[in-house]
């Protein structure tokens, strides 16, 4: 029954991925799924034509009306309005103060009511909950990537901490715990540049470097658990983004030298979407 259907947007610095669920089976709809490459510091028109390439193509695909819209989208970003406010931030610069929730809705015929926007962190931590059934519990979501992204849920609140600003050492969390952190750490430990923190994992004959740049990573880690999750008294940690799939050089020391439990997020996109479909009550 097409009165089921919604429309899951996942927004990233590269990337668009959309897709249709069916609420009522929690399942993709008709393989609605589509992926396409943003380059996210190019003209709005170009952008949007991207976008709409991933967004049109599974609304054809799927064939029926929409009941309403996800989206997952970074920030800064009015999530109420559905307003971009990224600036300065090297990505949707040609996007801001864009009333997205409009442009949604005139140029796919949805109800702007219907049209819900997300914190990417809160999106992915919503789908980590659904995927590993803790409603009942108090989780603090950490994405370690291009930067870090942090979020809590537990039955009673739902927020973005946004502690990738928060001070921190000699400056944000985010100056360490990150992929910029981790290759700023090696450039004043060795000559050689790394492009990213998989190259670090991967090279051949970089044995010593990457031992430091994990030691780097789990020290710090361990220093912002202590200072600001811990505080929080979460049941479990879970760690998602890039960086957490190189989790074996990692984890266990993170483990062993503080209490609260941590888990791997389960690397499935599609655990976002279905995070954010289930918040919403289809008679609403």
């Amino acid at each position: 029954m097409d009165s089921n259907l919604i429309l899951c947007i996942d927004i990233g610095g590269t990337h668009i991925t959309a897709a249709v669920l069916d609420r009522q089976s929690m399942s993709l709809h008709k393989g609605a799924l589509a992926h396409e490459q943003v380059d996210s510091q190019g003209t709005r028109e170009n952008i949007l034509l991207e976008w709409d390439r991933a967004i049109a193509g599974v609304l054809h695909r799927a064939g029926g009306k929409m009941q309403a819209v996800f989206v997952s989208i970074p920030g800064p970003f009015d999530y109420e309005q559905g307003i971009c406010l990224m600036d300065g931030m090297h990505k949707y610069q040609s996007l801001l103060h864009m009333d997205v929730k409009s442009y949604f809705a005139d140029r796919y015929g949805f109800r702007p009511e219907r049209v819900f926007f997300f914190n990417d962190a809160l999106a992915f931590l919503l789908g980590e909950v659904y995927h590993y059934r803790w409603r009942d519990k108090t989780v603090v979501g950490l994405t370690l990537g291009t930067g870090l992204g942090s979020a809590l849920y537990s039955p009673l609140e739902l927020k973005d901490l946004n502690y990738g600003s928060a001070d921190f050492r000699d400056g944000i969390a985010e100056d360490y715990i990150s992929t910029r952190g981790v290759l700023d750490f090696l450039s004043t430990q060795t000559d050689y540049r790394f492009k990213n923190v998989k190259e670090v994992v991967q090279v051949m004959g970089k044995e010593k470097e990457r031992t430091a740049a994990f030691t780097f990573l789990t020290d710090a880690l361990l220093d912002f658990i202590r200072m600001y999750i811990r505080p929080l008294n979460p049941d479990v940690i879970v760690l998602g983004g890039s960086i957490a799939k190189a989790h074996e050089l990692f984890l266990k020391e993170l483990e062993q030298e503080q209490s609260i439990p941590v888990k791997i997020a389960s690397m499935d996109e599609m655990n976002l979407f279905l995070g954010m479909a289930s918040t919403w009550n289809l008679n609403d």
